[in-house]
């Protein structure tokens, strides 16, 4: 038993560092684009995150590509936000 809970808290621990290395990646991807169109928003908040699905359009693919594997916006978004501008 208590090694099943061990491997358990490890599993959540990589996890965790997984997704918070995404997120980093997500954003150094995203400082360009932030400082063109967002920066008078903060970090984390509700209005940064809609002020770039508004400029979503205009943001690099190289931002785009680290909000998926951030787990920001899904590439099923993506790829209906292209669809609706023929991309």
């Amino acid at each position: 038993m208590r090694h099943y809970r061990a491997t358990l808290l490890i599993a959540l621990a990589i996890l965790a560092i997984s997704v918070g290395i995404a997120e980093a990646t997500g954003k150094r991807k995203c400082a360009e684009d932030y400082r063109r169109f967002c920066s008078q928003w903060g970090i984390g908040t509700r209005g940064l995150e809609n002020c770039m699905r508004r400029h979503g359009d205009y943001l690099t693919k190289r931002c785009v590509k680290g909000l998926i594997q951030a787990g920001a916006v899904s590439q099923a978004e993506v790829n209906r936000r292209r669809a609706q501008i023929g991309r």
